[in-house]
């Protein structure tokens, strides 16, 4: 029997990190704050974007199950949720969070309830097109629904 052969690997990123210079990580944010902040306004038509499409999908078909649509809105509320999350909008990061929870124990077996869809889809698009008053409402209505779908855990 032949004696096993062992191959010594050079982990490249431990080279990198022992080696002195680079950023601080105090620099590393502040470089990765001005990168976020150049793309804001994209990010925010994005969003209006996605708030829209959200609501295209929810027509969709809307027969018992209805996987295809209940997959696209999810990836677009969690898409949602992202970017939101990225820039500090709190409250419509909240709302796509919420969907997606309410959207996840439907795709477990709980009877789909359009209607708990259909109010946060509404809720996120007026979030999303920069609503500044009545947030706190919004918000206060979608816990509501998701409480009554979605088990504290």
């Amino acid at each position: 029997m032949s004696q096993p052969r062992v191959f010594k690997i050079e982990n490249k990123l431990a080279k990198v990190v022992s080696r002195p210079g680079g950023k601080t990580i105090q620099e590393a944010l502040k470089s990765a704050e001005v990168n976020i902040e150049s793309v804001r306004d994209q990010c925010m038509t994005a969003l209006e974007e996605k708030a829209v499409n959200l609501a295209r999908i929810a027509t969709g078909d809307r027969a018992e199950g209805a996987t295809a649509t209940l997959d696209g809105l999810y990836d677009v509320s969690n898409a949602i949720f992202g970017v939101a999350g990225a820039f500090g909008l709190e409250a419509l990061a909240e709302a796509a969070c919420s969907l997606c929870d309410v959207i996840h124990r439907f795709r477990s077996g709980e009877a789909i309830k359009w209607s708990a869809v259909d109010v946060h889809v509404d809720g996120i698009r007026l979030l999303a097109g920069g609503l500044t008053r009545g947030t706190d409402e919004i918000l206060e209505g979608l816990r509501k629904v998701r409480a009554r779908f979605v088990p504290v855990s």
